[in-house]
């Protein structure tokens, strides 16, 4: 697979040059210049990220990561766009995500409805004549985008805004303040490191924000690699987020192992031995800008933060919520010992059904 030529258009693509820096490997540079060369306008135009990664031979998080390096880049332009539930016409496209409301009227079935980041509103990628001129006649087809939309679904908002590549790059795409987008189911976690006040005692703080900052990255990575997101580090904790329930059971196992692994290199055993606390719960919520930054509020949010106080150390207090999604369920029945546990949290009236999972 060879580089194409735009010299038809009166321009040599560039994209390799440009995207190379971001890091990725030249068989996703050539696919990404080939793939562009080849496609008629259709597939180029308000185009399903989906289709593309089909098209590109690559996963739907690599591909979201090109097109955020490509946005950036200028080279095309990222689509937020709201679908209505009943007759699926897509309204108009917002430029960014502040763009994007709540409340919303179809404009072809006059249906009043509330768009939510998981589940209504979505992304679609525009080709901008930097990187190839398309012709207004040709991209322009509604039914061929319908099909592929049919067959392969929606890349939904949520899903852009988890990809690491958007916080990193396009952070600034940010909702205008006092407004929000909800979400209507979100798995969040929050973590602690048990004895971190003793453990900086002891190291002294040089030392021991280092390993703090090598339990961040185990962290970060962990939710990256199961398609969740790390919004944010709070002290010596961790706040992630996780469309699935069960990809946030996925990456908490994952990281009580590479935490394990580092007590091993780093030599630390019994008392000086790090360990996560973690709590885990499943709900709605909200989207909002915090200090610059997107970040997530709502009860679902508050709870999950109340049960990582519940924990003691290499385990994840998690709602009933939680078990009831079946994939999510068997992940943990696999994971380690599990007990349960019925507990006020701090601030709330009723007593909650909750579960300790105890990672093997």
């Amino acid at each position: 697979m060879t580089l194409f030529n735009f010299s038809k258009w009166g321009r040599k693509s560039k994209s390799a040059d440009r995207l190379r820096k971001y890091g990725f490997s030249p068989a996703v540079l050539n696919a990404f210049d080939d793939f562009i060369a080849r496609a008629r306008d259709r597939e180029l135009y308000q185009a399903n990220p989906r289709y593309w990664a089909g098209q590109l031979g690559l996963g739907e998080r690599e591909t979201l990561s090109v097109i955020v390096a490509a946005t950036v880049e200028g080279l095309l332009d990222l689509n937020w766009q709201v679908a209505c539930p009943i007759c699926k016409y897509h309204g108009r496209v917002a430029t960014s995500l502040g763009g994007v409301g709540q409340f919303h009227g179809c404009e072809n079935c006059d249906h009043d409805f509330e768009a939510y980041l998981d589940e209504g509103i979505f992304v679609t990628v525009t080709v901008k004549d930097d990187l190839r001129r398309l012709s207004p006649g040709r991209r322009d087809d509604a039914t061929f985008r319908a099909l592929v939309d049919a067959r392969h679904g929606l890349v939904t908002a949520l899903a852009m805004i988890n990809t690491p590549a958007f916080n990193d790059l396009l952070g600034h795409q940010i909702l205008p303040e006092g407004q929000s987008l909800g979400v209507r189911r979100l798995a969040v976690f929050f973590s602690d490191l048990r004895g971190s006040t003793a453990f900086y005692l002891k190291l002294g703080d040089t030392e021991a924000y280092r390993r703090v900052c090598e339990h961040f990255k185990i962290l970060f990575e962990a939710a990256a690699r199961h398609d969740g997101a790390a919004v944010k580090t709070m002290g010596d904790g961790v706040m992630g987020v996780f469309a699935n329930p069960r990809d946030a059971v996925r990456a908490l196992v994952d990281s009580v192992a590479g935490l394990a692994a580092l007590n091993q290199r780093a030599g630390f055993a019994d008392e000086d031995r790090l360990a996560l606390k973690i709590g885990l719960h499943v709900g709605p919520c909200i989207l909002v800008t915090l200090n610059g930054r997107l970040d997530y509020f709502g009860e679902t949010v508050n709870i999950a933060a109340r049960l990582s106080a519940l924990a003691e150390g290499d385990d994840v207090i998690m709602s009933h919520t939680l078990l009831d999604d079946p994939d999510a369920c068997a992940l943990v029945e696999d994971a380690g010992q599990l007990l349960p546990l019925t507990a006020k949290l701090r601030g709330l009236p009723d007593e909650f059904e909750l579960h300790r999972l105890v990672i093997a």
